[in-house]
């Protein structure tokens, strides 16, 4: 294995959490397609809790290009109703923020301990994670400002961080 013992723990942990925002963002699109905000469901489903999973498998992908073996950590069920967007984008926010805090910890763990391909990779991915924070973040703010039913018809013209289907 060419990472520490900190780092390897790292990367399989920032796995589960890939793994359990995917479980809490589909969550929160089940709330949504349930009150009937739909547009914005498939958005936040397809585009979102659909990426956690691939970006999983991208951090799983490196470490075993670092000869090291990528584990699966439980992850919870989630259960709250969420009846409003501003709700559902208020727990957006959090949980990818949250993501991007663990990265950031990430690259302090792995810097700590001379695993550069580690923190290198971690720098990057922390990249990529930032476009879904940003996104999040528009969204709330969108829906702060506008009746959620609007929102809902318009979502795609509130989308400008993420590649979506534009039809």
């Amino acid at each position: 294995m060419r990472m520490s013992r900190d780092s390897y723990e790292g990367m399989n942990k920032l796995v589960a959490m890939l793994f359990d925002a995917n479980a809490v963002i589909d969550n929160l699109a089940y709330s949504l397609d349930y009150h009937y905000y739909n547009r914005i469901a498939e958005v936040v489903h397809h585009y979102v809790a659909h990426a956690m999973p691939a970006l999983a498998d991208e951090v799983s992908d490196q470490m075993l290009k670092l000869s090291a073996r990528p584990v699966r950590y439980p992850i919870g069920g989630y259960l709250t109703d969420y009846e409003e967007p501003v709700d559902v984008f208020k727990a957006l926010v959090e949980t990818l923020g949250n993501l991007r805090q663990y990265v950031r910890e990430l690259i302090e763990v792995a810097d700590l301990n001379d695993d550069d391909e580690v923190r290198i990779f971690a720098e990057e991915f922390l990249m990529k994670l930032l476009d879904y924070v940003k996104q999040s973040e528009e969204w709330l703010d969108a829906a702060g400002k506008m009746d959620a039913n609007k929102l809902n018809v318009h979502i795609k013209k509130y989308t400008h961080f993420i590649n979506i289907d534009d039809d």
